[in-house]
């Protein structure tokens, strides 16, 4: 009631119990019940209502209690008490894109009489994870690139058996990312929930296929733009019936999603869409026309993509412009790059991009090097000279000084301040060049001998340790932070290629921890051997988890400082070898290619510690067999040690 007393359009959904709605088409029963319902609904709220929506998810039995014949019982008696009523109603709420539930429901719809005056659907995009992707479960993923069934085709779809049916609008009446589904692939689901919140409305608005698009639930920890603090989820899917607000108010929150839709539905009304772009290459451009004669650009890129802003924009237009974020915060410095978070564009008059459309559509955008996302910081390519790679700037750094500084000659003539490894490869730290107060790790790699043959056919080491870098911040496995990676226009994994990162200050690592402990010391740098086993543990179950295996992970990789609440944070380093996986679940096997290394300092009562420590963490026991890699791996360390003493005795007498 209150919510039609503040002038809202409400459109009610009406469904019956799951247990009416298993038997409705034949229930002489439950179909009473049902009409009563809705002449009660009916008559007590009328007109004041947008529209009524009969039933819900009929395709997701297990939810609703509905299937097709139940469903068009239900349709059938709630038209014919509406027919008097004036009221619009709309069903038949499918969920998720399967054409061939709506055009039985709403071809039988019509046959009765009664088409439905809206055609809503729930079009979801979340198990293809980002709004712009094609859909492979809708021919399979061998045809994904064949159909390119993507959200504006889909919807497009739904629009034309509107027409066909005799509905006057379509309506995506549930639309959401659940916090559970976007934890498995980022450790800021609440940041990318935003995100994909602004990219599917924004596309979903300039489709012109969909009258409207709702968001799920209002309130909800799980599904919802308000954070509710209530554990669980409800036993009936909040899709189909979204029966009540849990939790308690003084302990709501709300997420990045809700500021983002606030500011969306700001910045988009009294707007005409005068150009559109979502391009394969992985750029969505829009431009706006508003009611105050100022243009509006929305633009972003595909997840770990970046695009210079000043492949679309003058220098001029850049200083001019006004940015602001997803979440509608003005940004008090200038932007570098599109990213996957939505950047919202401000002129004071219309302004025309470097590039047409079709030269927006046919930009080459790598794919090849991966960004992360990090508060503060943009990340974008640079080309100078004959060097090709990308840095990481920080707000109110300048991009010229920072690329400048960052550029291999440069780095190298700089005080070296310590030297951590000089052999195949040489890694020092030096202070940043634009920031003394801030450490800096350097990594040459140089391949030689037969790797200067092998690394042909591979990305550059220095592009690999930028990109494991950038996908494992993603995944929230700690690494220092990338700053630049460079290498050379040809032959870039034979010459040499440089990686800078942050460095770890005030750090100890796993292999000094384990020696001490072998030795039979009970703690290590003020804390007990069993709170780091248990750190160590967690942080590799964790990366393990997210689908990473680091493959040479020895103590020295393992770093630990301690944080601001007295506990252990881990950051893995030497990032170079690792392999990130997409939808590979990480085998025993695997994760015993890591924790083989990292045992390999303590004695074997301690071994059997840390084991035990992370098969707790990973939630089961390993096999019997686990002894036997650690066994492998300390003879093949000995016999390496052994041959590097025997060939030192010869050099000697030669």
């Amino acid at each position: 009631k209150r919510v039609l007393a503040e002038g809202f359009k409400v459109m009610l959904d009406l469904l019956p119990p799951f247990e009416d709605a298993v038997v409705l088409a034949e229930d002489m029963a439950a179909q009473f019940r049902w009409r009563d319902f809705v002449e009660t609904v009916a008559n007590r709220y009328g007109k004041q209502l947008y529209s009524l929506e009969i039933g819900s998810t009929p395709n997701r039995g297990r939810w609703s209690g509905f299937e097709p014949l139940s469903y068009l019982a239900a349709w059938d008696i709630a038209s014919k008490q509406l027919a008097v009523k004036d009221i619009l109603l709309a069903g038949p709420n499918v969920s998720d894109f399967e054409p061939i539930s709506n055009i039985i429901l709403l071809a039988e719809m019509q046959r009765q009489g009664r088409a439905a005056d809206i055609h809503t659907d729930n079009l979801f995009v979340e198990r293809v994870i980002e709004p712009e992707a094609y859909d492979h479960r809708v021919f399979g993923r061998w045809m994904t690139n064949v159909f390119k069934f993507n959200l504006v085709k889909k919807a497009r779809v739904y629009a034309d058996l509107t027409r066909r049916f005799g509905a006057k609008q379509t309506v995506c009446s549930y639309k959401c990312w659940t916090t559970k589904r976007l934890s498995r692939f980022s450790d800021t689901p609440e940041t990318r929930k935003a995100n994909y919140l602004v990219r599917y409305l924004v596309i979903a608005a300039t489709s012109g296929a969909l009258d409207k698009v709702y968001w799920g639930p209002l309130i909800c920890s799980r599904d919802g733009l308000i954070n509710d603090g209530a554990e669980g989820y409800p036993k009936i899917d909040n899709v189909s019936f979204y029966k009540e607000i849990r939790g308690e108010y003084e302990h709501f929150q709300p997420w990045k999603a809700y500021y983002a839709l606030k500011n969306l539905v700001k910045m988009l009304s009294d707007t005409e869409c005068v150009q559109a772009v979502s391009a394969d290459n992985g750029i969505s451009h829009f431009i706006f026309n508003t009611g105050q004669n100022t243009q509006l650009h929305i633009g972003w890129t595909r997840d770990r993509q970046v695009l210079p802003l000043q492949d679309l924009y003058t220098q001029q237009q850049i200083d001019e412009a006004t940015f602001i974020d997803s979440s509608g915060e003005t940004l008090n410095h200038r932007a570098i790059s599109l990213s996957e978070q939505p950047l919202f564009i401000q002129f004071s008059d219309a302004q025309e991009t470097k590039l047409n459309v079709e030269q927006i559509e046919r930009l080459d955008v790598s794919k090849d090097v991966i960004f992360p996302y990090v508060d503060g910081v943009e990340f974008t390519p640079w080309h100078e000279g004959d060097w090709n790679g990308a840095i990481a700037v920080k707000a109110g750094e300048n991009l010229q000084e920072k690329a400048h500084s960052m550029l291999p000659e440069n780095l190298l003539i700089l005080p070296q301040l310590g030297v951590h490894r000089d052999q195949r490869n040489k890694v020092w730290s030096i202070k940043n060049p634009l920031n003394p107060d801030e450490i800096l790790v350097v990594k040459e790699n140089r391949a030689q001998g037969l790797k200067k043959f092998s690394y042909r056919f591979k990305a550059s080491k220095g592009e690999r340790h930028w990109n494991n870098a950038s996908e494992m911040i993603r995944r929230g496995v700690n690494s220092p932070k990338p700053i630049a990676y460079f290498e050379r226009t040809k032959n870039a994994a034979i010459t040499h290629n440089y990686y800078v990162c942050e460095f770890v200050a005030d750090a100890f690592s796993a292999r000094d921890a384990f020696m001490a402990f072998a030795e039979g010391e009970e703690q290590y740098a003020g804390f007990d051997k069993h709170i780091i086993y248990r750190a160590i543990a967690q942080f590799t179950c964790k990366m393990h988890n997210n689908q990473i295996v680091h493959y040479d992970l020895s103590g020295g990789n393992l770093l630990m400082t301690k944080n601001d609440h007295g506990l252990i944070d881990v950051t893995v380093i030497d990032i170079g070898r690792a392999a990130i996986f997409d939808g590979k679940r990480i085998t025993e096997k695997m994760r015993l290619i890591d924790l083989m290394r990292i045992c390999y300092k303590l004695d074997w009562p301690n071994r059997e510690i840390f084991m035990q420590t992370y098969f707790d963490e990973f939630g089961k026991a390993f096999g019997p067999g686990w002894r036997k890699p650690l066994e492998y791996y300390e003879w093949k360390q000995q016999t390496k040690r052994k041959i590097k003493q025997a060939l030192k005795r010869i050099r000697r007498k030669r």
